[in-house]
């Protein structure tokens, strides 16, 4: 995938910020573009620790929220109390599907929906800025196991 506009959105980000470009902070960016569509920090910190063991999970936290101040990545809190990140591709939304057993996240995109919820705005006189909508449940491979007990 081009993250090119990725890491133009970033430097332009530092330098409105008079932040600097640090070299654990690139390593931190690389594992986390590599990784899992959903990630926690806990995770990005051990790919990048194998990389580079002086990066500490401290770093890995500061990066990841610089990222979502600079509106690259989301930063998600589900049910059970973990954050993930996701990046933030721009002109693109999806939603999630996630499992409250295994915690799989699936994404999904459904026109109806989003033009349901535009319905629903104008009804209530609101103009939508931004929605998230997050769907939990149990995958079909956990509902199989548990009813296998």
């Amino acid at each position: 995938m081009d993250y090119s506009w990725f890491w133009k959105k970033l430097d332009q980000f530092l330098v409105e910020n008079s932040l600097k470009q640090t070299q654990q902070r690139k390593q931190v960016i690389e594992c986390f573009l590599k990784a899992e569509p959903h990630i926690d920090a806990e995770r990005v910190y051990e790919d990048v620790h194998h990389l580079n063991p002086a990066i500490g999970l401290a770093t890995v936290y500061r990066t990841l929220n610089l990222l979502n101040e600079a509106g690259l990545v989301l930063q998600c809190q589900f049910r059970d109390g973990r954050v993930i990140y996701e990046l933030k591709v721009p002109d693109t939304h999806h939603d999630h599907l996630i499992c409250t057993m295994c915690q799989m996240i699936v994404e999904f995109e459904d026109k109806e929906i989003e033009k349901r919820q535009e319905i629903i705005a104008d009804k209530y006189q609101f103009r939508l800025t931004s929605h998230r909508l997050d769907l939990f449940g149990i995958c079909s491979s956990c509902y199989k196991n548990s009813t296998q007990v």
